[in-house]
């Protein structure tokens, strides 16, 4: 169930500027599961854990062209989202760090 809210950020280039694009959505907390975990920290990621959100709600949060949400805040601090996985056609899960 979401019922927590998140920030999602797209950055995108505006002429000479970059710009934010920031989009409040529903999220639903997880933890980052091990095998993920373990994955992205042989790669020098350090994955905190999981956001599950609409992804309807996520392709919305783009930026004009079309660029992907990277960032997200939750709980008042700000993670980079290290991947977006589609789990089905209702939830996309966001692994951020």
């Amino acid at each position: 169930m979401r019922n927590d809210v998140c920030t999602l950020i797209s950055i995108y280039t505006s002429g000479a500027k970059q710009e934010r694009k920031e989009t409040e959505v529903y999220c639903e907390k997880k933890s980052a599961g091990r095998t993920e975990y373990y994955a992205a920290y042989a790669v020098g990621l350090r994955p905190r854990f999981v956001l599950s959100v609409d992804p309807m709600d996520f392709e919305d949060a783009s930026g004009p062209g079309g660029e992907l949400p990277s960032m997200v805040v939750y709980g008042g601090k700000e993670y980079n989202i290290y991947r977006d996985y589609q789990t089905d056609e209702s939830t996309v899960e966001l692994t951020v760090g």
